[in-house]
C-alpha cells in the first residue's frame, strides 16, 4: 500500500474545527432505499437487470483493482457495509477470485436483489448477503463475530448516513436536522468490524479526501487513495469523488 500524500496541515487543521455536514435527505431514510430496491427486484426479475451501479462502473472497478493490488489472500474476510445490489463483492468473486465474501444492508429488499442476483450467477455459496443494522453494536458484533473482518468496504454508504433525519427516518417526519449520532456511530462500526491491522476503503461523492482523512483520523490511519477523473475550477483541481484506504492500528 503507498501512504497517502496529503497536506498533513490542513488535515490537522480540519480535525481542529466542526467539519460541514449536510441537511437530511430522503437518500438517508430507509423508507427510500426499501422503494427504490422494490423497484429494483421487479426488474431484476422481469429483465434481468441488475439495477444502478452507485457512483457508476468505473468507479467500482478502481475498488475492486485496488482490493485486488493490495490483498494477497483470496480468502481474507471482506465484508461491504450497505451492499446494495452486491455489485462490488460479484466483481470480486469473478474478478479477483475472493472467497469469503459478506454484503449486508439495512434494506432487506436489497439483500433479497443481492441473493438473486449472486444465485444467478452461481455465487449464492461463495458470498453471504444479510440483513444488517451497521449503526447497532450488537448487530455489529453479530455480523464480525470474534474473527472479525480483514476488509471493510464502503460505496456510498457513509454518504447516505450522513443525509439521515434525526428523528429515525420516517417520510412522514423528516426534518432538516441529520443524525449526528449516527454519523459519530458509523466509524466506531467500522472499528469494532475490523480486525487488528484490517484496512477500511471507502468511497465518497459528498467529502474529499481531506475531509474523510479528518473524519476518521481519530480512529484509523490512511494509507493509500484512488485516483478519479479530476476538474478544474477556478485554478484549483478537484475530483467528483473521493476514495480513501485506512487501516486499523
Amino acid at each position: 500500500m503507498s501512504e497517502i500524500t496529503t497536506n498533513q496541515a490542513n488535515v490537522a487543521e480540519n480535525e481542529g474545527e466542526e467539519l460541514e455536514s449536510f441537511e437530511a435527505s430522503r437518500l438517508g431514510r430507509k423508507d427510500h432505499w426499501d422503494s427504490v430496491y422494490d423497484r429494483e427486484i421487479n426488474t431484476f426479475k422481469e429483465t434481468g437487470d441488475i439495477g444502478e451501479v452507485w457512483f457508476g462502473e468505473d468507479t467500482a472497478a478502481k475498488m475492486v483493482s485496488w482490493v485486488c493490488n493490495n490483498i494477497e489472500d483470496t480468502e481474507s474476510r471482506i465484508l461491504d457495509v450497505g451492499c446494495g445490489n452486491g455489485h462490488l463483492l460479484l466483481e470480486l468473486a469473478e474478478d479477483g477470485g475472493f472467497t469469503n465474501l459478506t454484503g449486508t444492508d439495512y434494506s432487506p429488499q436489497a439483500i433479497e436483489l443481492a441473493q438473486g442476483i449472486a444465485a444467478s450467477r452461481g455465487l449464492d455459496k461463495t458470498i453471504a448477503f444479510v440483513v444488517q443494522d451497521f449503526l447497532s453494536a450488537a448487530e455489529v458484533s453479530r455480523i464480525a463475530g470474534q474473527e472479525k473482518f480483514d476488509v471493510v468496504l464502503d460505496k456510498g454508504t457513509y454518504d447516505a448516513i450522513c443525509l439521515k433525519p434525526k428523528d429515525g427516518g420516517s417520510s412522514a417526519a423528516a426534518t432538516a436536522d441529520v443524525d449526528q449520532e449516527a454519523i459519530d456511530t458509523y466509524p466506531v462500526s467500522v472499528v469494532s468490524s475490523l480486525k487488528d491491522s484490517g484496512v477500511f476503503l471507502i468511497t465518497s461523492c459528498n467529502w474529499t479526501e481531506d475531509e474523510l482523512i479528518a473524519r476518521f483520523s481519530k480512529h484509523l490511519k490512511c494509507v493509500g487513495r484512488v485516483k478519479h477523473r479530476s476538474f478544474k475550477f477556478g485554478g484549483a483541481v478537484g475530483q467528483t469523488v473521493a476514495t480513501v484506504a485506512f487501516k486499523k492500528s
